[in-house]
Parts: structure tokens; C-alpha cells; sequence
């Protein structure tokens, strides 16, 4: 649906309101609070604190520990401000409201409407139906095909541009929530995402993340089945997008044409975001992982053969329930094998409704943290040695904007999604250019460059 959801007369005789919103989570999150200010944008206007607006939404997140306390604790806030204007209007939407539905309106009377992550394009109507019937507003029916949204986001220019290309996930690992609150795996129509892409790149767009659950998962629900293979092929070829990710494939469903078409097309960068879990094949089967160490290590080798600068990041749980400080010493011993670039590490925490909330939660709080900070300690070196590697070499930088500490100078990220920060002005570079430079320095997460002259 590319049409405006309200007519245009309508849009015209109705001063547009305020809307804030404030984001939790993945990035499949951000993407939907995209989709939600697009959806909103014949009406409302975006603004940047919940102070100025007639709107709040908080897209939630369930996937990290306590996320229901979060959300109250934000609308405990966003209370005092509905003191001072009590017209503003709150909705709650993403996993927790999923998986809460009615609650979150039975414990905040502030809360005007709850939208499920299958719902976002009902927002409009639940915001007219709450002004009008100043009841309580909930609407998280599950959807079996893909939901109808209007392409592309506001009008903001992006120079990297996330599109979702599935949606929900079948894999059911133990720990996982994901399952229970997108649903299983549905893939969007390849056209549909096509068209979304070209339409970004018309406004500028010339990086595109894909985004799913198990992005290498798309389009097995099609018949006749699709492949991500075939996918990434089609959106190399549209001209002007210069590169390319995804995140994340599922290391169950690598295969050779993957690897070949990763380390062959020029478009698709040099970084591959492989979650790992765990090192240990005994809680890889307890996750309901379905591949083991030795199959992750062979994907890793493959693409590293072919590509010697390649980028492996990964997440990684420490203190799984059976979790032994052997199954704990496979962990730390694949990543020094890996040399990871960087990586999403957590301490368990069983999350309600899955498989491994009813485990037995036998390592200790203070030995969790005791891993996490070992894991992150080893990764911290691995980080230093990769960022200290590039000091000398020459990359191509995509600009995105510029340094936290002066906003006279740019900051681009390399292929391999490594932030870098200009040290010198580049007065004819701009926001979205493509630049040459040579690395001088590395920090403690970033690299600083100078450009090559002439190049």
C-alpha cells in the first residue's frame, strides 16, 4: 500500500500533530518505528522529546532481562508529563505488547491503546477509535501473511537504510521469545522489497541492511521456495546501492552458494554477523541450536579462505542452565580460534513462555557475571588486535556523518562495519560520498584516517 492512509482533503483541513517515538531493542525495531512515523506522517509530525508531543509510542523489546520493568519505568515518566498535558496520548507496541496485550492497560491507566508487532498499520485507526470512545485500545492478532504498509520512511534523507525482508522465525531455540512474539517465519514478496529498495536509493540510500530473524531462511515458505542467494543477486543489481548486509543468518541453513556469493560480489560487505550462542556442543543442543561447533567453525573457516579481511561478529550467551565451566572454556576457545571482530555478549536470564524457563537455572547469578566478564575481557583484547591490524592500510569509507567530537569532521564505517573517524576536514566530501583513505590510528572501538590524496 503506497497511498497516504488518510485522504488528501482530510490531511489538509487537520493541523498535524506531535508524535514521539522511543525505541527498545533490535534492529528490526528500529525499522518498525520507521515504518510507524511513515504510517503516521499524513498526520503527525515527529519530534525529538516526549515533552513536545501529542503522541508517545514505545516500541518495546522482550528480549533482554526485565523489559516489563523498563517499560513501566518509562511510563512512570511519561506520567508526570501527562500532568502537565493531559491530552497527550501514550500507545505501546513491539514484543512486550505482544506478549502483555490487556495487563498493560489494567497496570497504567495512562496507556491509551496497545499494538502488537503484527499490527502497526492499525495504528492510525486505534488512535481514532481511542479519541473517539475514550476506551482502552488493544490489537495483537497475529497476521498469516505479510502486513500492508506504505514503502519506504519519511522523508529524512538515509544513507543507510534498514528493509526488512522477513518476518517471525521457525528455529524455536530454547531461550528464544522470538517465536511467541513475531510468530513463525513469514518472507515479503520480492518485488515489494525491491521497490522499497529502489525507492530508497531515489532518496539517497546507498548501504541496505536486510534485516530478519534468519535472514538465509527467506523465501522457504514460498511455493515454489525462493533463496536469500537469489534475493541478494536481485538487489545487487539495482545500481545505485553500493553495498549491502544482512543480519542475521542462521548457521544451520549456510550453504556453498552462500558462501560463494558472500565472498564474490563486491556489493556485499565484508562482515558477516554469525551468532555463535555457545562453544560447547552440549548447550548448543540444549539451545536447540541444530549445528555444532565443528559446522560453525567450517563456515568461518570457508569465508575467511576466500577472504582473508572478512568481519565475524557474533552473539554469545554465557550461563545457560547446565552450563559447566568446561562447556564455558569451548566458548572462550572458539573465539580465539575466530578472533572475533566483536560481539553481543549476556548473561541468561530465562525469558517467560520458552523452553528454557522451565531449565533448571543452576549456575549461579555471580558465576554468570563472573563469564560475562571474562568473555568480555578476552574480547576486548581480540577487538584491540583487529583495530590495531588496520593501522597502515588503506579502505574505502562510506561517509555517514560526522565525529561525536568535533561535527567538523566526517565518519564513515568501512565493509567491514568498523567506525571511522575522519582526523583531517574533507571540504568537497560530503554525507553519502565514497572516500579513500588510510588508517592511522586505532582506539578503543574505532579507527581514525586521513584521506589519500588524489585517489
Amino acid at each position: 500500500m503506497e497511498g497516504d492512509l488518510t485522504s488528501k482533503s482530510e490531511q489538509e483541513s487537520k493541523p498535524k500533530e506531535r508524535v514521539y517515538i522511543r525505541t527498545f531493542g533490535c534492529q528490526m525495531n528500529e525499522y518498525d518505528s520507521l515504518k510507524l512515523a511513515k504510517i503516521l506522517e499524513p498526520s503527525h509530525t515527529q519530534v525529538s522529546r516526549p515533552e513536545e508531543a501529542d503522541l508517545v509510542l514505545i516500541n518495546t523489546c522482550s528480549v533482554r532481562d526485565k523489559p516489563e520493568h523498563k517499560l513501566y519505568s518509562l511510563l512512570g515518566e511519561i506520567r508526570e508529563i501527562k500532568t502537565n498535558n493531559p491530552k497527550l496520548m501514550i500507545g505501546v507496541g513491539g514484543c512486550v505488547a505482544q506478549q502483555e496485550g490487556d495487563s498493560i492497560i489494567s497496570k497504567s491507566r495512562d496507556v491509551g491503546f496497545v499494538f502488537g508487532t503484527h499490527n502497526l498499520s492499525l495504528v492510525p485507526s486505534l488512535i481514532d477509535r481511542f479519541k473517539e470512545t475514550k476506551e482502552p485500545q488493544v490489537a495483537i492478532n497475529y497476521r498469516d501473511e505479510w502486513e500492508e504498509m506504505p514503502l519506504g520512511f519519511t522523508d529524512q534523507p538515509r544513507t543507510v537504510a534498514f528493509v526488512s525482508i522477513s518476518r517471525g522465525c521457525n528455529k524455536n531455540c530454547t531461550y528464544c521469545i522470538v517465536p511467541r512474539t513475531r510468530g513463525p517465519e513469514v518472507s515479503r514478496r520480492p518485488e515489494e522489497i525491491l521497490r522499497e529498495i529502489k525507492i530508497l536509493a531515489h532518496k539517497g540510500a546507498r548501504e541496505v541492511v536486510l534485516l530478519g530473524q534468519t535472514v538465509n531462511s527467506y523465501g522457504l515458505d514460498f511455493s515454489p521456495r525462493g533463496s536469500f542467494v537469489g534475493l541478494l543477486k536481485e538487489v545487487a543489481a539495482i545500481e545505485e546501492i553500493k553495498r549491502i548486509r544482512f543480519t542475521s543468518p542462521h548457521p544451520q541453513e549456510i550453504r556453498q552458494d552462500f558462501i560463494d556469493l558472500v565472498c564474490s560480489e563486491p556489493k556485499v560487505c565484508r562482515h558477516v554477523h554469525m551468532p555463535l550462542q555457545s562453544g560447547s556442543d552440549v548447550i548448543l543442543k540444549a539451545m536447540n541450536r541444530n549445528y555444532r561447533r565443528k559446522k560453525y567453525l567450517s563456515i568461518i573457516q570457508a569465508l575467511k579462505e576466500r577472504v582473508p579481511d572478512m568481519a565475524i561478529t557474533a552473539d554469545i550467551i554465557v550461563g545457560f542452565p547446565g552450563e559447566t565451566r568446561e562447556d564455558f572454556e569451548q566458548t572462550l576457545d572458539i573465539m580465539r580460534q575466530v578472533e572475533f571482530d566483536s560481539s553481543y555478549s549476556f548473561a541468561f536470564s530465562p525469558r517467560p513462555g520458552t523452553e528454557a524457563a522451565a531449565m533448571v537455572d543452576d549456575v549461579p547469578h555471580e558465576e554468570k557475571l563472573n563469564r560475562l566478564y571474562e568473555l568480555q575481557a578476552l574480547q576486548i583484547e581480540l577487538t584491540n588486535k583487529k583495530l590495531q591490524s588496520w593501522v597502515g592500510q588503506e579502505v574505502e569509507l562510506l561517509i555517514d556523518g560526522t565525529t561525536a567530537i568535533d561535527a567538523s569532521l566526517l565518519r564513515g564505517r568501512s565493509s567491514q562495519n568498523i567506525v571511522v573517524n575522519m582526523g583531517l576536514p574533507l571540504p568537497e566530501v560530503t554525507v553519502g560520498d565514497f572516500v579513500k583513505v588510510k588508517i592511522v590510528h586505532a582506539s578503543k572501538n574505532t579507527l581514525r584516517a586521513e584521506p589519500l590524496i588524489n585517489a
